[in-house]
């Protein structure tokens, strides 16, 4: 009887064993934040999988929120090895990324969850802090950034976020929005950008103005449109 009692209560622990842990830090990417990242993998300079991330203040060093991700995703530089010591990220190596993103003054943070977006392009859980010293996940600015193609750009001038899609070879599209304390995510505007048809690129802006869509619709000639591009 002990030695079956042994083998049930030694099976989880085995298995919690063999998970590896890679240590990480951040120091850079925030102005008030640093993070401690444990992530499951790290092999021939790529890290992912499950993954645990720390904050902590700055100045007091006082550990705020744990945040898990279930695929941190990022890379490593040629020179950084987790397996003999703790790796410093640099801000734009990071898989987490910093911004005051409802505009509400304080800072708040996204983190990498695998590659959801358009075209298996980076997706991101979205937390907004709360005023409270702590971090929620917004379900809106979650999707925003999980269904397009990337993390959504911040304008803080016109207070929108900004995302680009594509589809295939010849469709682009750029959507802006702004928050509402209210009505949540609300598009302004948005340009879509189409060459699938001759040589021809069909531009098509739509604009919220007063409460109503106006859309424009024109025509250009490829070589013409893309010139600055060329």
């Amino acid at each position: 009887m002990m030695k079956k009692l042994f083998l049930v209560f030694a099976t989880p622990f085995l298995s919690n064993c063999a998970i590896a842990q890679y240590k990480l830090a951040d120091h850079s990417s925030s102005e008030k934040y640093e993070a401690k990242i444990n992530v499951e993998n790290c092999i021939d300079g790529l890290c992912s999988g499950k993954a645990t991330i720390i904050l902590s203040d700055k100045i007091t060093g006082k550990e705020i929120q744990t945040f898990r991700s279930n695929d941190l995703d990022f890379s490593l530089k040629t020179n950084q090895d987790p397996k003999t010591s703790t790796v410093e990220l640099g801000k734009y190596q990071s898989p987490l990324i910093f911004g005051d993103f409802n505009f509400d003054g304080n800072e708040d943070i996204a983190i990498r969850n695998g590659s959801k977006s358009a075209y298996n392009d980076p997706s991101y859980d979205v937390y907004i802090f709360d005023g409270k010293n702590k971090f929620a996940l917004d379900k809106e600015l979650t999707t925003l950034a999980s269904s397009n193609s990337g993390m959504f750009k911040i304008d803080r001038k016109s207070k929108q976020l900004s995302v680009y899609k594509k589809d295939g070879c010849c469709y682009n599209k750029t959507t802006n929005y702004r928050l509402d304390v209210k009505k949540g995510l609300l598009e302004v505007s948005s340009v879509i950008e189409d060459s699938s048809i001759g040589d021809y690129v069909t531009v098509i802006t739509q604009k919220l103005v007063d409460g109503k869509t106006k859309r424009t619709i024109e025509r250009f000639k490829t070589k013409e449109y893309y010139k600055e591009d060329n």
